[in-house]
């Protein structure tokens, strides 16, 4: 039975369904309000919390509840308060209006956060019962603006530092802004051309320009051309013309997208000046391109960044050949000395010019004079940017130089210098003789019987022998020593700086006189005639003895009719104890002849011992037991034989004495280790047939070869190169030892090291003197031995004449010695006797 429903209780009913409808769509609204990125508030009539949303807590870190009750204006900076304290009256007197107020709100730990606020009355029956709003943390957009500020304050500080004006073009109103440095670029205050249209720039800009220039626009809008950059001219406010370089590129946003309104923004910049460089650079160009001289520019290195025409043609290269080069990978012809382009660099690395002339090389490697004058180029800091030479060919002036200095100085007929040169030298000669104190000598040659050619064949024949004379008088000379013609068959000769021992200077000048005399005496061929001539020589030698040149050569000259006066074919010093000399050396060269024959040389030996002082071998030497001198040493022998050409047949007898005498020693079980080292001459190591000769003589006395030792001197082995390189290479073939006699003397040692594969170094006894006494000595010897060490050579220290000296080089790493402290120099004979004694004093000296 259904009950009816009364009402009252349908009215109940009704309001509860209402009011479960207003629950849930209040939790849904506290869901949402809940969930919001911006914080949510309620304030009551006195501007405290009454309600919160979570954003509040995300926001400041302030728990909700630590913020209810708490007023609004508590959680703001001081200085707002005031402010905000009067927008809630406002609120609350009914005039129901919304605000906005921008403030800071403080967070936990003080916090700061910039916020955006709504404030809204809350209306409730007409009445305003309180204050609902909205809080949004701007923070990050805060930020940006800052940045964006920041980013316009740095354009306009970086245009402003460029000196660049600015432009800014909105193509969809057409309106343009123009930044106060591009007004002043035209002359004009900020607070005029106030029209912010294009209009501003068309009134300014060159006619002729105009069109050109907004086609390029259009072009760039359109994506024809990449970029905008363009020049053009605009009128200054004075009426000149300025150019200008114009960039653009359109606004865009940080994906690169165009802005909108679409903008097109650019600089200005005034090329005037550096338009007026280019031309002028252009014109100079042109200038230096058609200039007569070579000139090329090259970086602070040397290295060639440009040349011209006419360097080109002096040289004979390409542009892209030079460009990237040094001069020296070039032109570099060798004949200056390293001190002549060091004093160039030393003179252009301090900023100043220099100037000279020169030698060089052109591409088909022939040479050519030339003027060079080299100039800095400087920045404004002082420091070096390039060098630029200027180059002028000199070859002809050069050429025409020569030929009236020879007309002035030099013998028409041989080339030789004349009277005048020659006298001009010679006065110079004393004078570095006097001061040196040193002396040097002239040499006066006469022809002998000239006049008889002269009458039998005529002047034309006896041309050619003067000629023929010139070149062989010339051929037995050193580089610097000068041979000059006074006319008709009369030479004269300067050896200068011969040096101070009376000994030395005899045997240097009488070794050049015999070499001329042997060679003017050989036959030649003057047409179809054979003819053999033959010279007299007088010397007058010099230090500070004659003040004049002229009393010089006259005692040469008298000198020179005293050889003729003994007959002819001669020498004659004007200095009698030299003359006495001479005559002494005459005379031994000629009982030399018979030596060989005689059996009146003789090997001596000089042992050679290890660090144990064991003797480990020795070293042969040649000695003349003359018949009435007794023994004639190397001082004097070496010079005879060498320029008489014994040294030959004498060097071959020492080989084979020497071979022969290693292979008896080889037999013997108290000998067999020892080595035996033997000198050999320039002269005998050139021969085509020397290894042949030394390969037949080991055949005919068969040896262990690693025990026998061919020593060397820098002056064999620079005779010829390439020949001496191959030579040491079939010597070592053979297992041959090769020495380097004498190492540290000559000045190019180290790089014949590199050069040659030899096997030894011998330390020059030089050195070794005075090593106890002098560090420098001491040094050089510490230096030679770990080079040799470090190249697996064996050292062996000469003239060690104290024991002293012996442990020093020892304890220095030297391994092999020999000295007169070990021995001096023995025969054959004497050999076991002192082996034996050697033993003795060394058990002695080992107990």
């Amino acid at each position: 039975m259904n009950k009816q429903i009364t009402s009252d209780e349908l009215q109940a009913q009704l309001n509860l369904k209402l009011l479960e409808r207003l629950r849930a769509s209040e939790r849904r609204y506290r869901e949402l309000v809940s969930n919001l990125k911006q914080i949510v508030f309620q304030l009551d009539q006195d501007g405290r919390f009454v309600f919160l949303n979570q954003a509040w807590e995300n926001i400041t870190d302030i728990p909700i509840v630590s913020a209810l009750d708490q007023q609004l204006s508590h959680f703001l900076l001081e200085t707002d308060r005031p402010e905000f304290n009067d927008i809630i009256a406002q609120i609350l007197n009914n005039n129901g209006q919304v605000f906005s107020f921008d403030s800071v709100l403080i967070g936990e730990d003080d916090r700061q956060i910039p916020v955006e606020m709504s404030l809204n009355p809350q209306l409730e029956i007409n009445e305003i019962t309180g204050i609902i709003g909205t809080i949004i943390d701007v923070t990050e957009h805060k930020e940006m603006l800052d940045e964006l500020a920041m980013n316009r304050e740095r354009l306009f500080l970086a245009l402003q530092g460029a000196n660049d004006g600015y432009w800014d073009w909105n193509l969809e109103t057409d309106e343009v802004y123009y930044s106060p440095r591009w007004k002043s670029m035209l002359g004009y205050r900020d607070d005029e051309l106030q029209q912010n249209d294009l209009s501003v720039w068309s009134d300014l800009v060159d006619p002729e320009d105009r069109e050109s220039t907004l086609e390029q626009v259009n072009q760039y809008l359109n994506g024809i051309i990449d970029k905008f950059e363009v020049e053009f001219r605009m009128r200054h406010k004075a009426g000149h013309w300025v150019n200008i370089l114009s960039r653009a590129s359109l606004a865009c946003d940080d994906n690169n997208q165009p802005l909108s309104p679409k903008r097109l923004v650019g600089t200005h910049v005034d090329v005037t000046e550096r338009k007026q460089t280019e031309l002028k650079m252009l014109k100079q160009n042109l200038a230096l391109e058609a200039a007569a001289n070579a000139i090329f520019i090259s970086d602070p290195d040397g290295t060639i960044e440009w040349a011209n025409q006419a360097f080109l043609k002096m040289t004979g290269y390409k542009m892209d050949e030079v460009v990237g080069k040094n001069p020296k990978q070039l032109i570099f012809s060798g004949q200056q000395e390293y001190e002549f382009y060091a004093d160039m660099w030393q003179t252009i690395s301090s900023g100043q010019v220099w100037h000279g002339d020169l030698i060089n090389r052109k591409k088909d490697e022939s040479l050519y004079d030339e003027h060079m004058t080299i100039t800095p180029v400087m920045n404004a800091e002082g420091n070096i940017t390039n060098y630029i030479a200027v180059k002028d060919d000199i070859t002809h002036r050069k050429q025409i130089e020569k030929e009236v200095e020879k007309l002035a100085f030099y013998d028409a007929l041989t080339r030789l210098p004349n009277r005048r040169l020659f006298m001009n030298r010679l006065k110079q000669v004393i004078l570095n003789s006097r001061h040196q104190q040193s002396y040097s000598a002239l040499l006066f040659i006469d022809l002998d019987h000239f006049k008889n050619l002269n009458d039998s064949y005529g002047h034309d024949i006896g041309d050619l022998l003067i000629i023929d004379v010139a070149s062989r008088i010339t051929s037995c000379l050193r580089e610097d020593d000068l041979v000059a013609r006074l006319g008709g068959d009369e030479f004269v000769v300067i050896l200068e700086n011969i040096g101070k021992d009376s000994t030395d200077i005899n045997n240097s000048v009488v070794t050049i006189c015999e070499k001329i005399l042997e060679t003017v005496a050989a036959e030649t061929k003057l047409n179809n005639i054979t003819y053999s001539s033959t010279c007299s020589i007088g010397v007058c030698l010099f230090m500070d003895e004659y003040q004049r040149a002229e009393d010089i050569l006259k005692r040469a000259d008298t000198a020179m009719y005293e050889a003729k006066k003994s007959g002819r074919n001669a020498i004659h010093f004007f200095n009698p104890e030299m003359q006495k000399e001479l005559k002494s050396r005459l005379q031994l060269e000629q009982e030399l002849a018979t030596a060989i024959s005689q059996q009146q040389f003789q090997l001596y030996y000089q042992m050679i011992i290890d660090q144990h002082r064991d003797v480990v071998g020795a070293e042969v030497l040649l000695r003349w037991q003359h018949p009435d001198k007794g023994v004639v040493g190397p001082d004097q022998l070496f010079p005879l034989i060498e320029l008489n050409g014994m040294i030959i047949p004498i060097g071959e007898w020492v080989i084979k004495e020497s071979v022969r005498q290693l292979h008896r020693w080889q037999q013997n079980s108290e000998t067999r280790s020892l080595t035996l080292s033997i000198n050999i001459s320039a002269l005998q190591f050139k021969k085509p047939d020397f290894i042949s000769y030394l390969s037949m003589t080991i055949d005919r006395y068969p040896i262990d070869c690693n025990q026998l030792y061919l020593e060397l001197t820098e002056s064999t082995l620079i005779t010829n190169l390439s020949s001496t390189k191959e030579k040491i290479e079939k010597l070592n073939s053979m297992g041959i030892n090769t020495s380097l006699d004498d190492f540290g003397t000559g000045y190019s040692s180290l790089s014949y090291l590199k050069r040659f594969n030899v096997t030894q170094l011998k330390i020059d006894r030089s050195f070794v003197k005075d090593i106890l006494v002098d560090d420098g000595d001491l040094t050089m010897v510490k230096t030679i031995i770990e080079m040799g060490r470090n190249l697996g050579l064996e050292v062996v220290a000469e003239g060690v004449a104290s024991e002293q000296q012996f442990e020093l080089l020892k304890s220095c790493g030297c391994k092999r010695f020999q000295g007169y402290w070990i021995n001096r120099p023995f025969p054959l004979d004497q050999v076991d006797t002192l082996l034996n004694h050697h033993k003795k004093n060394k058990s002695l000296h080992a107990s």
